[in-house]
């Protein structure tokens, strides 16, 4: 069973009280949603300044791109812009032929960076989609085989987000699943992975994080089916993880 610390000044004797955390800014690179293969986004960070070009596709089918900055961040891990699209430009084997813009402003955009390696992107229509920076041969943050207390943070839970996969909810906490905890819920319907680890200096106190999954384990789910937007239901805690 586990048994949340309930007061600050247990956590003040288990010395588990965190320091202010110090963010890194994101990682540049290649940017996507891996239950969305066929988008992705271009990410460069210099000087505090941000600068992103996303290749996806039109209505149509057309392939097209969209780009915004380079802009300064609102923080470390903030970014709030607004979409420019192009088009009309060079062909691969063509003569040069600079590109026009098409549209000067097709939306607003804001990408929050919980980790250097993950983010949450809001587009112009409000939808949201979990993004993770793409790792060539490998996942760019090392996932262990059993949890500390680092890896269980307000930040990491944060970071998680509806859509990702299992892959990117490992690499964002850091470890792997407890495989005692993990459940079928809603007749099959649901999956339901547990990351814990024991509270140091205690003997039956936890971090938590528990996600819902699909049936088979793979994308982040809403356990509820959508019966409360707006509440995060895919993900619940222990409410004590280190802030």
């Amino acid at each position: 069973m586990f048994k949340p610390l309930k007061t600050l000044a247990a956590l003040a004797v288990a010395g588990l009280l965190a320091s202010p955390l110090a963010y890194a800014a994101p990682e540049s690179g290649w940017w996507w949603n891996a239950a969305e293969g066929g988008r992705g986004f271009a990410i460069e960070v210099q000087n505090g300044k941000m600068f992103i070009a996303g290749f996806m596709y039109d209505d149509a089918g057309r392939a097209t791109w969209h780009v915004s900055g380079p802009t300064p961040m609102v923080n470390d891990t903030t970014y709030q812009g607004n979409w420019m699209q192009y088009g009309g430009g060079q062909t691969l084997t063509g003569s040069f032929k600079p590109a026009n813009v098409v549209n000067n402003n097709t939306g607003s955009l804001t990408i929050k960076f919980p980790t250097p390696t993950t983010a949450t992107m809001t587009l112009p229509n409000g939808n949201q989609i979990a993004l993770t920076r793409f790792a060539f041969g490998g996942a760019s943050n090392t996932v262990g085989n059993v949890c500390t207390p680092a890896n269980l943070t307000a930040q990491h839970y944060d970071a998680i987000a509806y859509g990702m996969t299992m892959a990117q909810v490992k690499q964002t906490i850091g470890c792997d699943y407890d495989p005692t905890a993990t459940l079928m819920l809603n007749n099959g319907a649901m999956s339901y992975y547990t990351w814990r680890v024991l509270i140091p200096g205690t003997s039956a106190s936890y971090y938590v994080i528990n996600v819902f999954f699909d049936p088979s384990g793979s994308i982040v789910s809403d356990v509820y089916g959508g019966k409360y937007p707006g509440k995060e239901y895919f993900k619940t805690s222990s409410l004590n993880l280190v802030r």
